[in-house]
């Protein structure tokens, strides 16, 4: 019986190391967002090439999202107001002759979330940070790497904006 026993916790620790690597590697399943799906919803900024990026990735969350310019809407069921939305770079390391070999790339994102039905709002800033090994010979493909970063950082807002909107309702 004790090597049952053995056997059956050995199995218990080798699934719970089996889902932290999982977790580590930042997998995880495929979810439906459940709280953006049927709701109304209005992006007021302006307009720049990161925040219609924003939009996009938005539409394929949500049904109904109309995008305006600064002007007051009504009848929504949730309001974002994007008051700054940005990405910057940063030379983060450097190496023989003062060359740059290492990007850091900074997310910044200013924002409030509006009910019209509780009138309720919040003020709420999201930030984040990645790196990108840079190369001088391979600039065309750092930009598309560096497009695939701003998507990533967008999703990680999008999905921490989804939580924050919940807890407002």
């Amino acid at each position: 019986m004790k090597e049952n026993r053995l056997t059956l916790n050995l199995k218990n620790l080798l699934l719970v190391l089996l889902f932290l690597g999982l977790q580590s590697c930042g997998y995880n399943l495929r979810e439906n967002p459940s709280f953006f799906i049927d709701k109304n919803i209005a992006v007021i900024s302006d307009s720049n090439s990161l925040t219609q990026l924003f939009v996009e990735e938005l539409r394929k969350t949500a049904n109904n999202v109309l995008v305006y310019e600064n002007k007051e809407v009504d009848d929504l069921d949730l309001i974002i107001r994007i008051n700054n939305h940005q990405t910057q770079r940063f030379s983060s390391a450097q190496g023989a002759g003062a060359r740059t070999i290492e990007v850091r790339i900074d997310y910044n994102i200013d924002f409030s979330i509006e009910n019209p039905e509780t009138s309720k709002k919040a003020n709420h800033k999201i930030k984040d940070v990645k790196f990108l090994a840079f190369n001088d010979s391979q600039i065309l493909a750092m930009e598309a790497e560096e497009n695939e970063i701003n998507k990533d950082f967008i999703s990680f807002a999008l999905k921490r904006i989804e939580i924050l909107s919940a807890i407002l309702n």
